[in-house]
């Protein structure tokens, strides 16, 4: 297969879920290295398709943003939260879409995170152990935005609700 064929696979691939796929998973698919994959992602990004890089795989942005409604919540916690602020999210129908923060230098910091269920919330706390890195959040002193996107508004205000009284919210603690 040649490269143009393949890396058209891999979108068409995209295309067809909702959910991340590993480069692992389309390497074998494909018949390449995962290291193939990547630089083919990298290509496919160059020439203008949005892939984004979650925790679990690649996605295309647009599946992110399925749901009716997308908010903002600025929250401020440390670590030691980080699950329980996820699971408030999850448990009331919200996608963690991504985490930003305003560093000093580069400007606003964004991550991709397509944080929708228990699992994906276990793989990226088990992420964030086994490698010990830290969050984005803690060049911030812990304040930080999600963007959540969600069936309707409604859902988005408990969410937020939610996090205000577990005192997650920026100014609302």
């Amino acid at each position: 297969m040649k490269a143009a064929e393949r890396r058209q696979k891999i979108i068409e691939s995209l295309s067809q879920v909702t959910d991340p796929i590993s480069a692992s998973h389309l390497a074998k698919t494909l018949g390449v290295s995962r290291q193939i994959i990547v630089g083919d992602v990298a290509l496919l990004r160059a020439n203008g398709n949005d892939i984004i890089s979650t925790p679990r795989g690649y996605v295309l942005t647009q599946s992110l943003y399925s749901s009716q409604f997308i908010g903002k919540i600025a929250c401020r916690h440390d670590i030691s939260s980080t699950r329980e602020e996820l699971e408030l999210i999850v448990e009331n129908g919200g996608i963690v879409v991504n985490v930003e923060v305003e560093h000093p230098v580069y400007g606003m910091l964004t991550a991709p995170l397509n944080i929708k269920s228990n699992d994906d919330i276990n793989n990226f706390m088990s992420k964030i152990e086994t490698s010990q890195a830290t969050l984005l959040s803690t060049l911030t002193q812990g304040i930080h935005v999600h963007t959540i996107s969600c069936q309707s508004k409604d859902e988005f205000d408990k969410i937020k609700a939610d996090l205000t009284q577990a005192s997650f919210i920026l100014g609302e603690n």
